[in-house]
């Protein structure tokens, strides 16, 4: 029977296909890939919203839950706000933006004195004029905008956008970053079942990945889905726009501007003390006092939505001033016979405290992400020298189709026995939504078994293992 069947010890990744009953124009695939899965390993159930990005039809997608996006800007809405952004520009450059097949996923506009001014799309740098900036162009940009705060950033009154201003030594504006801001309805519900439960979530990615766009939806996901009180406390006021009426990407979330950045430590803890939030939600922890901050936050029991500048969770780690968000770095002598059991050194380094959250996510580009659900758990993983588990969610878009997929990687040690068992299925569809097909199959990290490795066959409810 085992020679009959030894074909299914290399097949197709394990895969489900999850149809919604959705319009045709919107429906949606839902593909899982599940790898190396140890005894007890549970389904994660499959979300079907769209994670960041700049396709037209998102804003066009509602959630899941019952509330639906309508508080979020609609494509008309869109429209006008980017065009109060290309109305800092010349009439030419304005014009030749307007006929780019990538109007819609425009990024920045760069105007620097004296070179000629671009625009970045998705595909690459696009010239908007052969003839250099000159002041009267940067005159005619920043008269339109606020005022520039400490830190060279300015708004449009009631957008998204962001103005990013570069100085000369005397200090006259001698070039400009117009970065354009979009509240995108969907954009987080990749991570809806993390937030939900209340647990606080740190988003780990670097510049221009999509972290703002993000937890700008969690925060209005938690405010008009769960009626949460939300306070953001909104440094640049990239979260919320500029002015002092809240941009509606926000929903019924509240928002707390900060007069300069230094002191965005000292807003946090105003915000718990003077307006009882259940959740608080920041943009850019950067600095050893904001971090101190926010870890006092969470141990007053306040549910806490982040960012942070980095690539992985090591980056945090090695960084000195942000440490505390994973619950720092300790080095620990061992003694000969807790180091010869653990077959390490007598020095090795643990994590000092709990940790300020409880799931990491780190975003690995607008339609990748990497999932830890328990940071504390891959934390120490990282620091014992192994790899940590990790679940990663994409979406692909082509054209009207969406489709999301969701890979689990499950690291175990080689003195663990492998066993490849599935959990109940059914429990899955309770989960889920829609109708499900199974489809089993044997996960493709048993290609490079063999038969010496004496695997034996088990036979269950959905296939052969």
């Amino acid at each position: 029977m085992l020679s009959n069947c030894f074909h299914l010890l290399h097949p197709q990744p394990l895969t489900q296909l999850h149809i919604l009953t959705l319009p045709p124009k919107f429906q949606c695939k839902t593909l899982a890939f599940f790898h190396k899965s140890p005894p007890n390993t549970y389904f994660p159930h499959f979300l079907t919203k769209i994670p960041s990005g700049y396709p037209r039809f998102l804003g066009s997608l509602c959630s899941s839950s019952p509330s639906s996006c309508s508080a979020s800007p609609d494509e008309e809405d869109l429209e006008v706000e980017l065009g109060r952004l290309l109305a800092l520009l010349p009439e030419e450059m304005r014009q030749k933006v307007g006929e780019h097949p990538e109007l819609h996923q425009l990024i920045e506009v760069v105007m620097d004195l004296g070179r000629k001014p671009l625009a970045r799309f998705p595909s690459g740098d696009f010239v908007l004029s052969e003839l250099p900036i000159t002041v009267q162009d940067l005159e005619h940009a920043t008269s339109q905008v606020g005022d520039f705060a400490i830190d060279n950033r300015a708004g449009i009154s009631r957008t998204l956008h962001r103005i990013s201003a570069i100085r000369n030594r005397k200090g006259a504006i001698i070039g400009l970053t117009c970065r354009v801001g979009r509240a995108i309805c969907g954009s987080a519900s990749l991570l809806r079942d993390l937030v939900q439960d209340g647990g606080s979530l740190l988003l780990i990615g670097p510049p221009g990945v999509g972290k703002t766009t993000i937890i700008r939806e969690i925060a209005r996901m938690l405010a008009n889905d769960y009626k949460k009180r939300v306070m953001i406390v909104d440094t640049s006021n990239e979260i919320g726009g500029d002015g002092d009426i809240p941009h509606s990407g926000i929903g019924n979330a509240r928002r707390m501007q900060v007069p300069v950045s230094d002191l965005q430590h000292k807003v946090l803890i105003e915000a718990v003390e003077n307006h009882m939030p259940q959740v608080i939600v920041i943009d850019e922890i950067g600095t050893k006092l904001e971090a101190m901050a926010a870890s006092t936050i969470a141990q007053r029991g306040i549910q806490l939505v982040a960012t942070a500048h980095g690539v992985t969770i090591e980056n945090l780690i090695m960084n000195p001033s942000l440490e505390m968000l994973v619950g720092g770095i300790q080095s620990v002598t061992l003694g000969d016979e807790e180091a010869s059991r653990r077959g390490v050194q007598k020095t090795v380094q643990e994590r000092k405290g709990p940790a300020t959250f409880s799931c990491g996510v780190e975003i690995i580009s607008k339609d990748e992400l990497r999932v830890h659900r328990s940071l504390e758990t891959t934390v120490d993983t990282i620091l014992s020298g192994r790899f940590p588990n990790f679940e990663v969610r994409k979406i692909h878009s082509r054209g009207s189709e969406v489709t999301t997929e969701r890979e689990i990687f499950l690291h175990s040690s080689l003195d663990e026995e492998d066993e490849y068992v599935i959990e109940d299925a059914p429990d899955m569809a309770d989960r889920g939504f829609g109708h499900i097909d199974f489809t089993p199959v044997v996960s493709p990290n048993m290609q490079e078994d063999s038969m010496d490795e004496r695997i034996q066959p088990r036979l269950f409810v959905y296939g052969l293992f």
